[in-house]
C-alpha cells in the first residue's frame, strides 16, 4: 500500500471520528433520537468520502501503471534505436577501414607504376639512342616531338568527332529542355482582363459629364489623353478608350469619383475634373507600387534592393498589354521559364531570370515618351546600374543585337514560349483570317510554289513546291527567303515555322512469279 493510500484512509477515518466527536457535543439541546440520526448521517458521509477516495486512488494507480508501461516501451525503443545506430557506426567504421586500406594499396600501386614507367622510359631512351647513334638528350627530344604530333592529331580528330556528335544531338536535347519547361510552367492564361468600362447609375450624369457644348468631356480627354465613348451598345455603360491602358484606368477612376460628387453638388466643373484626375493618378501610382512589390515577391527578389523607380515601372506593366497579353504576367512567366532553363542547362540562373523579368520594362513608359521599348529597357537598366549581362540579354530579345551569352538565347526562347503558348494572346477573328490570307499570299509569291497551307493557327506555314522547279539544293534557301519575307512584311506574335516540302514519288510494282510445274 502506497503512502498516498495510507494518508487517504487516515484522513477518512479521522473525518468520521471528528464527526462522532463534535456532533454529540453540538447537540446539547437535541433529543437522543436526533443525535443518533445526525451521527448516522455523518458516518454515511464519511463512508462515501472513503469510497470516493479509494476510487480516485485506484484511478491514480492505474494511470501511474500505464505511464510506467509507456516509459518502459519508450526506453525499449530508445535502446533498440541506439543499438541500430551503433551497428550502423560499426559498419561505417569497418567500411572506412577498408577504404583506408584500399587507398593505401592503391597509392602503393600508383607509386610502383610511376617507378616502372620511369624505368621503362629510361630503358626506351637508351635503346633508341643506341639504335640511332644519338645521345640520350637528342633521342628524348625527337621522341617528345613525335609524341606531341601524334597527340595533337588525335586531339583534333577527337574534337571533330565530339562536335559532330553534339551537333546531331543538340536539337533533341533542346527540344527535351523546352518540353520540360512548357510542361512545368503551368500558369494560367495571361490574357488581359483589365476592363475600363464605367457603369452609369443615373442618366443625368452623362449629360453633366459631357457639359454644355461638350466642354467637360473635351477637357477630361485632353488631360490624360483618352477617348470617352457613350451609348456603345449598353446605354448604362461609358467606355474609356485609348492605347494607354494606364491613362484609361485613371480616367475610369476619375469618372467614378465624379459620379459620387455629383450626387451632392449636381454639377461638374473643370476644377472638379482636375481634382478627381489628380487624386485618381496618385491612387493608380500607389497601386503600381503595390503591383511592383508583389511581382518582386513572386520571384523571391528583394524589392528594397532595387530603386523605387524600377519597382514602379514593373508595377506599371500591369496596365500594359501586347496582343491582349498582360505584360507583368508575361514577364513573370518568362522569368520562371528562364530560371528553369538555366538550371537545366547549368548556366547563370540569376542573369537569365532577371533579364527575362526586366526585358519589357520599357513598355511601362513607351506610350508616354515614345521610342522602342527595347531601347527604353536598356536605358532604364543602364541608368540604375544593372550588370552588362542582364542589360544585353534584355535588350536583344527582339534581335536588336547579336546574342553573345546563354542568357541572351534563353530570354529570346522564353519570350517565344510565353507569347506563343495556347491562350496567351488573343486577336479578333477578322485579324486572324487576314493574317492567314497574308501568309498564304506571301508564300505563293515565290516561283515554284504549288500550294500553301497554314497550320497551328498560323504558327506554321507548309509550302508544297514543284519538284521540277525546286531542287534539293535550292529548297533550303527558298525556305529562308520565305521566312525573311514574312518577318519583313508582317506583324505577328511569336514565331512562324516555314515548312517547305518537296515530294518525289518513286513507284514500282511487284508481280507474282509463276511457278514452273514438273511432270
Amino acid at each position: 500500500m502506497t503512502l498516498f493510500t495510507i494518508i487517504s484512509i487516515l484522513a477518512a477515518a479521522g473525518l468520521g471520528g471528528a464527526a462522532g466527536y463534535f456532533l454529540p457535543s453540538s447537540g446539547i439541546n437535541m433529543s437522543h433520537g436526533d443525535q443518533e440520526k445526525n451521527l448516522e448521517a455523518a458516518r454515511s458521509e464519511a463512508e462515501q468520502i472513503k469510497r470516493d477516495s479509494e476510487e480516485k486512488i485506484a484511478r491514480i494507480n492505474a494511470a501511474i501503471k500505464e505511464e510506467e508501461e509507456s516509459m518502459q516501451d519508450s526506453i525499449g525503443q530508445l535502446q533498440a534505436s541506439v543499438e541500430q545506430k551503433e551497428d550502423i557506426l560499426k559498419r561505417r567504421e569497418s567500411r572506412n577501414t577498408n577504404y583506408a586500406n584500399a587507398s593505401k594499396n592503391l597509392d602503393k600501386e600508383i607509386r610502383q607504376i610511376f617507378k616502372d614507367s620511369e624505368e621503362l622510359r629510361r630503358n626506351s631512351i637508351e635503346k633508341l639512342a643506341n639504335a640511332s647513334g644519338l645521345t640520350n638528350e637528342k633521342a628524348l627530344e625527337i621522341a617528345r616531338a613525335e609524341l606531341k604530333e601524334v597527340i595533337t592529331e588525335d586531339k583534333e580528330k577527337r574534337s571533330a568527332a565530339a562536335v559532330e556528335e553534339f551537333e546531331e544531338d543538340i536539337q533533341r536535347h533542346a527540344k527535351a529542355v523546352l518540353q520540360v519547361v512548357v510542361q512545368r510552367l503551368g500558369v494560367p492564361s495571361s490574357v488581359d482582363k483589365n476592363n475600363t468600362s464605367v457603369t452609369v447609375r443615373d442618366d443625368k450624369f452623362k449629360g453633366q459629364l459631357i457639359g454644355r457644348g461638350g466642354t467637360n468631356i473635351a477637357y477630361l480627354e485632353s488631360l490624360l489623353p483618352v477617348s470617352v465613348i457613350f451609348n456603345l451598345g449598353d446605354p448604362k455603360t461609358i467606355h474609356v478608350g485609348g492605347v494607354n491602358l494606364l491613362r484609361r484606368h485613371i480616367a475610369k477612376r476619375a469618372i467614378n469619383k465624379m459620379q459620387k460628387v455629383v450626387r451632392k453638388t449636381g454639377k461638374i466643373t473643370h476644377k472638379l475634373i482636375d481634382e478627381t484626375v489628380e487624386a485618381s493618378e496618385k491612387e493608380i501610382m500607389d497601386e503600381c507600387n503595390r503591383k511592383g512589390r508583389w511581382a518582386f515577391k513572386q520571384m523571391d527578389m528583394d524589392y528594397k534592393a532595387v530603386p523605387d523607380e524600377v519597382v514602379n515601372y514593373v508595377g506599371r506593366l500591369y496596365f500594359r498589354t501586347s496582343y491582349g497579353q498582360n505584360i507583368i504576367h508575361h514577364s513573370l512567366e518568362m522569368a520562371f521559364a528562364a530560371r528553369l532553363i538555366a538550371e537545366l542547362i547549368g548556366t547563370d540562373v540569376e542573369t537569365a531570370m532577371q533579364a527575362a523579368f526586366y526585358h519589357d520594362l520599357g513598355k511601362a513608359i513607351d506610350h508616354d515618351v515614345g521610342g522602342s521599348h527595347d531601347d527604353l529597357s536598356k536605358e532604364i537598366l543602364e541608368k540604375h546600374g544593372f550588370s552588362e549581362g542582364i542589360v544585353h540579354a534584355a535588350f536583344v530579345h527582339h534581335d536588336k543585337g547579336p546574342c553573345l551569352s546563354p542568357a541572351d538565347f534563353i530570354v529570346k526562347a522564353v519570350d517565344a514560349i510565353s507569347g506563343g503558348r495556347p491562350g496567351a494572346r488573343m486577336e479578333s477573328v477578322t485579324n486572324y483570317f487576314e493574317r492567314m490570307k497574308q501568309l498564304e499570299t506571301l508564300a505563293k509569291s515565290f516561283k515554284g510554289v504549288k500550294k500553301v497551307l497554314t497550320m497551328s493557327a498560323g504558327r506554321e506555314v507548309r509550302v508544297l513546291v514543284d519538284k521540277n522547279a525546286v531542287s534539293d539544293q535550292t529548297s533550303m534557301p527558298l525556305a529562308e527567303d520565305i521566312a525573311k519575307k514574312i518577318s519583313d512584311e508582317m506583324a505577328f506574335p511569336g514565331i512562324i515555322k516555314v515548312n517547305l516540302i518537296r515530294q518525289t514519288k518513286s513507284i514500282d510494282y511487284a508481280r507474282e512469279k509463276k511457278q514452273v510445274r514438273h511432270r
